[in-house]
């Protein structure tokens, strides 16, 4: 959401100025559930697109360039009043990468909501322009999907 499309298209100010007013006008004003897939980085959070939010996933994979990038977005979100930021490790597919994950999550205190395994029927679904999210069987999705009921639960409780 709210990305730039070519070159020289200028600043992406108005994108994001259309999202904020849609994002409060379904979350505040409406009480809706939204779920968005925000661009990688923290342009979200400087641009105030994030404000309304009540959960925010950051998703890393298991390297130290983008885990301190969750880091800096965990950081970033909380202190702008957000209150539950949690990370979701992706693509982990040893232990090692597990461990990284984990290791590096309990020494900056970013609450770890869930590890996405690393999954070729995903890779396969991107490859041919498909959604991974049909593929039922697919142990990435049975997480992603896990996940999804488990936050709709948190949210609709009381």
């Amino acid at each position: 959401m709210g990305t730039v499309r070519s070159v020289g298209s200028g600043c992406t100010c108005p994108a994001n100025t259309v999202i904020r007013a849609l994002l409060r006008h379904l979350v505040v004003e409406r009480n809706e559930m939204v779920i968005l897939d925000m661009e990688a980085g923290v342009e979200h959070l400087g641009r105030g697109t994030a404000q309304h939010v009540d959960v925010m996933l950051v998703v890393a994979d298991a390297n130290m360039k983008a885990l301190e990038t969750a880091k800096r977005i965990h950081n970033l979100a909380t202190s702008a009043g957000i209150k539950q930021v949690f990370l979701v490790g992706n693509k982990i597919g040893s232990r090692i990468q597990k461990e990284t994950v984990e290791e590096f999550a309990e020494k900056n205190g970013l609450p770890i909501l869930d590890l996405v395994p690393f999954d070729q029927t995903v890779v396969e679904a991107e490859m041919h322009g498909e959604t991974p999210l049909t593929y039922k069987k697919s142990a990435a999705v049975q997480v992603i999907q896990n996940l999804s009921e488990e936050l709709a639960m948190k949210e609709s409780a009381p």
